[in-house]
C-alpha cells in the first residue's frame, strides 16, 4: 500500500509514464503430514574460540531457513558478520521472490571489545515445503570475555534452547519479525545489512539515504520555507545565501540528532512509541493543518512576542537574522520526523540497537545533512534556482498541499481498514486532478499545459479506479471479506479464545479455531483460495468460526501455542459441542479447497 502512495505521489510532481503468478508448487497432503518440533527442524548449535564464533545450523530434509530473517546481534561486544552466502531463490505468489537455505547454514564471526555478561542474540524463521511455518524464534549466546589465552564456549543444542531468555527476548523480537514480514524488502532487510558494516561506511549510507529522504513528502514543505527566507532578503549575497541556507539546514539537523539521542535511550521501545495509534493520528492530524495552510485556509506564524523577541535578537547580529532562520530549521525537522519510511526506521533500528549516544547521535545528524543538500544548494543559489514569488509560486504552494496528504495516508495505513485507505487516495487523486485541470486552462499552449493535462488525466484513472473498488468491489474481494471479517470471530488471547469455545459448546456448536500470521504462506493460500470456495463456506455454516492472529511472537502467542502444542502455522483446530478439542482432525499446513471440504465434512461425522 505505501509503494502504492508513493508512486501516486510521485504523479503529482511529475506526469510519467505483476505482480508474481506463480503459486507454491504441489504441496503434501497435511493432514497425513508429520511435522518436526522447531528445534529439530532448525538444530542450533554455536561455538566460541576466541575472537572467533561460530553458529549453525543443521536444516531437515524439506524444510528451509529464510536468509532476510537470520539476524545476528551482539550487546556488551562488537561482532562481524559476514555475509550469509547464496541460498536457494524460491517464489510464491504472497511474498515474492526469497532466497532461503536448505540443508545447513554456518556463520563464522568476529568478535572483539567482549565485556563482562555480554550476549549475542540470533533470530531465525523457517518453515516446511510441506507448508507450515514456524513463529520467528530468538537464541541468547553467551560470550566468553577474551583473554591472552583462547577460551572455549560451546554448546549443543539442547543447551542453546537452555540460553534462550524468555519474555523479555521474545517481546524484543516480536516487532521487528513481524513488520519485516508485511515487508519483504523493508526495515530489517536494512538493519541486517547496516550492522555487519563499520560506523563510517554506515555514516556515508546514511547521507545518500538522506539525499533521497530529501525527495520524499515530508520534506517538500521545507522548499517553500526556504524559499521564502531567501527570498525575503535584500542585496543578498551568494555567501550570505550559503549562510542563511547552511544555518536553516544546522537547525534541521540539531533536530535529528536529537531523535538520534532519545532512540539510543530507548533502544527498541522506540518502534512501538512510533507505531502508537495516538502518535500516527497527532501527525496525520498535524499534516493535515499543514496542508490546509498551504491551500491559503489560513497562515501558521510564530506568536508575535516571540516572533518580536526573536526579531530583536537577530537585529544584533551582523550579517542578518541567524538565529530566526536557525529556529526555522528546527521546526522543519519536527514536521519532517513523523515520516518512517523504510531507509529511516531502518536508521532508527540500527541505532536503537547499538545504545551508543554517539552512534545515535551522528548517525541522524549525518542523515539530516543529506536531507539538507539539496536545499542547501537551492538556498545558496540565492532564489536563481528557488521558484520566483508570485501566482505562480501560489499555485506550487497548493500542490504541495495535495502531495502532504498523502503522508496522513502512509500513517493511517496501519490502524484503519485498507478499503478506507484505498478510497481515501482515490478522492484525494480526483481532488488533485481537479485543481491541474483548473491549473492547465489558464495556460497558454505549451509543454506545462500538456504535462498537466497528462498528470490530471493519469489522476482521474487512478482516482476512479480506487473509488470504484470500494463502491462496486469485485466478486473475489466480496467473498475474501466475508471470509475474513463477517465469517469468523477474531479472539486476541488465550482466555478468549477459551470464553468462545465455552459459549459455543453451551449452544452444542462444533468450533474451528483458524492460527493465523502475516508471516505464513499457506495461511494466506487458506485465506484467498480455500475459504471463499462455496463448498468450504457451506461446511462453514456447521461450525462456529474463530481466528486469531499470532503474527508477533509475544507472551501471549507463546502461551497459546504451548497450551494447544502448536509447532507453527497454518495450524486449524476442531472442537466438539462439548468443547474437547479433536486432536485427530487437526489441520496443519495448506489443503486446497476440495480437500479441505471434504475434511470439513468428516470432522462433523467424528463429532456426531
Amino acid at each position: 500500500m505505501r509503494s502504492f502512495l508513493l508512486l501516486l505521489c510521485a504523479l503529482w510532481l511529475m506526469p510519467a509514464s505483476a505482480s508474481n503468478n506463480n503459486l507454491l508448487g504441489n504441496l503434501l497432503q497435511p493432514a497425513e503430514q508429520t511435522f518436526l518440533p522447531v528445534d529439530q527442524a532448525f538444530v542450533f548449535d554455536f561455538d566460541q574460540q576466541g575472537k572467533t564464533l561460530f553458529i549453525g545450523w543443521d536444516i531437515a530434509p524439506d524444510y528451509y531457513l529464510y536468509k532476510k530473517k537470520v539476524e545476528i546481534i551482539a550487546k556488551g561486544a562488537d561482532i562481524e558478520v559476514p555475509d550469509l552466502g547464496k541460498g536457494v531463490i524460491i517464489e510464491d505468489e504472497f511474498f515474492g521472490k526469497t532466497e532461503v537455505f536448505f540443508d545447513s547454514l554456518s556463520v563464522v564471526s568476529k568478535l572483539s571489545n567482549v565485556t563482562e555478561g555480554a550476549v549475542v542474540k540470533v533470530r531465525f524463521q523457517g518453515c516446511a515445503e510441506a507448508g507450515l511455518c514456524y513463529p520467528p524464534e530468538v537464541r541468547t549466546i553467551p560470550l566468553s570475555v577474551i583473554a591472552g589465552e583462547q577460551v572455549s564456549q560451546t554448546a549443543d543444542a539442547g543447551n542453546a534452547l537452555a540460553a534462550l531468555t524468555q519474555a523479555a527476548d521474545t517481546n524484543e523480537a516480536s516487532s521487528a519479525p513481524s513488520q519485516e514480514a508485511s515487508k519483504p524488502a523493508g526495515e530489517q532487510s536494512y538493519t541486517d545489512k547496516l550492522a555487519s558494516q563499520g560506523l563510517l561506511t554506515n555514516l556515508v549510507i546514511f547521507f545518500l539515504v538522506g539525499i533521497g529522504l530529501a525527495f520524499t513528502p515530508c520534506v517538500f514543505p521545507m522548499f517553500p520555507i526556504l524559499s521564502s527566507l531567501i527570498a525575503g532578503q535584500q542585496n543578498l549575497s551568494t555567501k550570505k545565501a550559503f549562510s542563511l541556507s547552511f544555518v536553516y539546514v544546522q537547525g534541521m539537523a540539531v533536530t535529528y540528532a536529537a531523535l538520534g539521542l532519545v532512540v539510543a535511550s530507548l533502544g527498541g521501545q522506540v518502534q512501538g512509541y512510533l507505531q502508537h495509534p495516538t502518535v500516527l493520528i497527532s501527525f496525520s492530524i498535524l499534516f493535515v493543518l499543514l496542508a490546509m495552510s498551504m491551500f491559503g485556509w489560513y497562515e501558521i506564524k510564530l506568536p508575535s512576542g516571540m516572533m518580536n523577541k526573536l526579531t530583536q535578537v537577530s537585529n544584533q547580529q551582523k550579517g542578518g537574522n541567524y538565529v530566526g532562520v536557525f529556529m526555522m530549521g528546527v521546526l522543519s525537522g519536527l514536521i519532517a520526523s513523523p515520516c518512517t519510511t523504510a531507509p529511516l526506521s531502518a536508521a532508527l533500528l540500527y541505532v536503537a540497537q547499538s545504545g551508543d549516544y554517539l552512534v545515535g547521535g551522528l548517525t541522524l545528524y549525518v542523515l539530516s545533512l543529506g536531507m539538507g543538500l539539496p536545499l542547501l544548494l537551492l538556498g545558496t543559489s540565492g532564489g536563481k534556482l528557488l521558484p520566483k514569488a508570485g501566482g505562480w509560486m501560489e499555485q506550487v504552494k497548493t500542490l504541495f498541499g495535495f502531495i502532504m496528504l498523502v503522508v496522513p495516508l502512509i500513517l493511517l495505513e496501519r490502524i484503519v481498514d485498507i478499503e478506507i485507505i484505498w478510497l481515501m487516495a482515490g478522492l484525494l487523486a480526483l481532488a488533485t486532478a481537479l485543481y491541474l485541470h483548473h491549473w492547465q486552462s489558464g495556460q497558454s499552449q505549451g509543454k506545462l499545459k500538456t504535462a498537466l493535462w497528462f498528470a490530471a488525466t493519469l489522476l482521474v484513472v487512478t482516482g476512479a479506479s480506487l473509488t470504484k473498488n470500494y463502491f462496486w468491489p469485485s466478486k473475489a474481494v466480496v467473498a475474501e471479506a466475508a471470509v475474513q471479517t463477517h465469517g469468523f470471530r477474531q479472539v486476541a488471547n488465550l482466555s478468549e479464545l477459551k470464553e468462545e469455545i465455552a459459549q459455543a459448546s453451551s449452544e452444542g456448536r462444533l468450533v474451528m479455531v483458524d492460527l493465523y500470521a502475516d508471516w505464513c504462506v499457506a495461511c494466506k493460500e487458506f485465506e484467498h483460495y480455500t475459504f471463499p470456495d462455496a463448498k468450504v463456506q457451506e461446511q462453514f455454516a456447521h461450525f462456529e468460526l474463530i481466528q486469531i492472529d499470532l503474527t508477533e511472537s509475544d507472551a501471549k502467542t507463546i502461551e497459546l501455542m504451548e497450551e494447544y502444542t502448536v509447532f507453527g502455522l497454518p495450524s486449524i483446530l476442531f472442537f466438539d459441542s462439548q468443547g474437547n478439542e479433536l486432536l485427530e482432525q487437526r489441520v496443519t499446513g495448506f489443503l486446497n479447497a476440495k480437500d479441505f471440504a471434504e475434511h470439513l465434512a468428516k470432522v462433523r461425522n467424528t463429532a456426531k
